[in-house]
C-alpha cells in the first residue's frame, strides 16, 4: 500500500512514516521541506502533489502544534490556517482523488468536563483554546 504523509518531520509523521516502512508500505514522506515538498495551506499544491504521488492513503499529522503559541494573537491566522485550512485542502483533495484519508486530531476540541470517556462518534465539542478550535475546524473539515 502507498501511504502520503504529512507532517514527516514532526515527531508523530517521523514515527508513522517509519512504522509504515518498517510493515513493508510505501511511505512519501511529506512536510514543507524535506523528500516531498508540500505546503499544506496551498489548496492547489495540495492537490498537485497528492495528485502526482497518487497514494491509496493520506495519514494527516501535519498540524501546528505548540498548543501555548497558539493563543498568541500575532499566530492566530497562521494556527486555523494551518489545522483548519490546511486539513480542509487535504480532505477535498482526497476526496477528489478517491483515496482514504486518516486524521489525528485533539482531546483539546472539548473542554474536559464530564464523568465518562467520549465516545469515538461524540459530537460534544466545546474548544477552549485557539489550538483547540482550530483541530476542530480540522475535523469538521474532514467530515
Amino acid at each position: 500500500m502507498k501511504v502520503f504523509v504529512t507532517g514527516a518531520a514532526g515527531q508523530l509523521g517521523h514515527d508513522v512514516v517509519e512504522e509504515l516502512r518498517r510493515r513493508g508500505h510505501t511511505a512519501v514522506a511529506s512536510d514543507r521541506t524535506g523528500e516531498c515538498p508540500l505546503d499544506i495551506t496551498d489548496g492547489a499544491a495540495v492537490l498537485r502533489v497528492l495528485g502526482d504521488a497518487r497514494p491509496d492513503a493520506v495519514i494527516h499529522c501535519a498540524a501546528w502544534t505548540a498548543v501555548d503559541a497558539a493563543e498568541e494573537p500575532e499566530n492566530r491566522e497562521a494556527v486555523q490556517r494551518i489545522n483548519g485550512g490546511g486539513t480542509r485542502h487535504i480532505a477535498e483533495a482526497c476526496k477528489a482523488l478517491g483515496c482514504k484519508m486518516l486524521y489525528i486530531s485533539t482531546d483539546y476540541v472539548f473542554d474536559g468536563q464530564g464523568e465518562a470517556p467520549w465516545q469515538a462518534d461524540c459530537k460534544a465539542y466545546a474548544p477552549l483554546s485557539v489550538y483547540g478550535s482550530s483541530k476542530l475546524a480540522g475535523e469538521l473539515a474532514v467530515e
